[in-house]
């Protein structure tokens, strides 16, 4: 077990202990689970939001087709990868990988079946966000096609069904943890750290040529 995801689960213990110990004999606990995130997916799929995802699909397509994608990709591995962006993209790749899917699962029980406190409504939006957004991560990776820089295949182009890595899976988890907190949080300066925050694993693809900068 990576020294990340022990900590993680120890979070996630220590949250539901916190639950457990903070509260009266009728704690106040969140609400089912499925109807939550059935709400979510009725207020998130509509028309407004597809148009949304249109119009960065557009962008996407403009860097893929431009040349831009591999130009970023180029410029970076000659001119900013080395051993310690290579050390601290190891450590952030660790933030994307799926069981925190899972983790974050834990965390939405812990909110549901023992006690709502803070830290578990953090991890309970994070899992309903990730729920919500895996059909058109799913959709977008496979729909467009795209490839892996090291592939040296077609590259970012289009090209539906024949590669999977047009989005990337990691930076959609690690990502959301950040975005999840940054909106409840009370101060600018917070909000805006937080979101500074959550492209970096992201960069971390970039850096290790899994995902072109589209």
């Amino acid at each position: 077990m990576n020294p990340v995801m022990a900590a993680a689960l120890v979070l996630l213990v220590f949250t539901a202990a916190w639950g457990i110990r903070s509260t009266p004999s009728s704690p106040r606990r969140g609400r089912p689970l499925g109807r939550a995130t059935a709400e979510h997916y009725r207020r998130l799929y509509t028309r407004r939001n597809f148009l949304a995802l249109a119009a960065a699909i557009t962008g996407a397509a403009a860097l893929a087709y431009s040349g831009a994608d591999e130009a970023v990709d180029d410029w970076h591995r000659r001119s900013v990868k080395n051993t310690t962006t290579d050390r601290l993209a190891k450590f952030l790749h660790h933030f994307g990988e799926r069981w925190w899917f899972a983790l974050f699962g834990g965390f939405a029980l812990v909110d549901r079946f023992l006690a709502s406190t803070p830290v578990s409504r953090w991890g309970r939006e994070s899992f309903h966000a990730m729920v919500v957004g895996l059909p058109t991560l799913w959709t977008v990776q496979r729909g467009l096609g795209g490839a892996r820089p090291k592939d040296e295949t077609h590259g970012p182009r289009f090209l539906p069904f024949v590669d999977d890595n047009a989005a990337s899976g990691h930076t959609f988890i690690g990502a959301i943890p950040w975005l999840v907190a940054a909106r409840h949080m009370g101060h600018a300066p917070a909000r805006g750290v937080a979101r500074a925050l959550s492209p970096w694993v992201g960069w971390s693809r970039i850096n290790d040529r899994k995902h072109y900068l589209s």
